[in-house]
């Protein structure tokens, strides 16, 4: 005998699991060879000029314009999510300034633009960096010629705040790419391209005073960005270090 009462209270497939949806593609396909490329490069690493004003470390949807021409050593880092002392040992384990320049003079990139950008990803605030930073910041871009935005993240939230930032760039027509040490948090989050090499958070492009591994991952992720066809390709780069407390 047929019973009048439904067994179950909702239509349809139901889970207390939660499930995280990708955001829907943003791609801008690379179209110059690197030799002719303006390059640019951010971080949501806490790096910001010494003269600069530090950022809130509880919470900063703030951003810091970095003259590409700023000697490494008039950089710092402000940010409580993550071990530091791999910036403060060299900040080109964060930010590559010096060998950003370096590919420059040797021809591998056309040139930088003239403004990079460092924000305090932590405790990031989604709709303020999608909404308000990601756009200024992907406009001066936009307006300073870049062909290619490179990028790191800090923590897992600043590797969100990251990926907010590149998509935003990505929709203004700049082909960009996170070095992510925590590459997961960035597929998941929309970033139309990934390199990742095998370091710690804080070391995303490479181990600190060790120039070479720099410069590899470097070039490891420009070459890997003319390869890359589709979006939200991944690449893990052969460079592996680990930070000894």
């Amino acid at each position: 005998m047929p019973t009048k009462f439904k067994l179950t209270t909702a239509k349809g497939l139901k889970s207390e699991i939660y499930v995280p949806i990708t955001p829907k593609p943003v791609w801008t396909p690379l179209t110059k060879p690197l030799s002719e490329c303006k390059v640019a490069f951010i971080t949501s690493g806490g790096i910001h000029k010494k003269d600069q004003k530090p950022f809130n470390t509880a919470g900063d949807w703030s951003y810091r314009e970095i003259p590409s021409d700023t000697p490494s050593d008039q950089l710092m880092v402000t940010h409580g999510g993550f071990d530091n002392s791999d910036i403060n040992k060299d900040v080109n384990a964060m930010l590559p300034i010096d060998r950003l320049r370096e590919l420059v003079d040797e021809g591998f990139i056309g040139s930088l633009v003239p403004t990079f950008f460092g924000f305090m990803g932590g405790g990031g605030n989604v709709d303020k960096f999608e909404h308000v930073t990601g756009p200024e910041i992907a406009r001066k871009l936009k307006d300073e010629g870049a062909d290619i935005v490179l990028a790191t993240g800090g923590c897992g939230t600043c590797h969100r705040s990251c990926t907010l930032v590149l998509r935003c760039c990505e929709a203004l027509g700049m082909s960009t790419c996170i070095i992510a040490a925590l590459p997961p948090i960035a597929r998941q989050q929309g970033a139309p391209r990934i390199t990742a090499p095998l370091v710690p958070i804080g070391s995303n492009a490479g181990e600190p005073n060790n120039p070479t591994m720099q410069m590899g991952i470097l070039k490891d992720t420009l070459n890997a960005m003319e390869e890359f066809d589709h979006f939200g390709q991944m690449k893990a780069l052969p460079y592996e270090y680990r930070h000894n407390v």
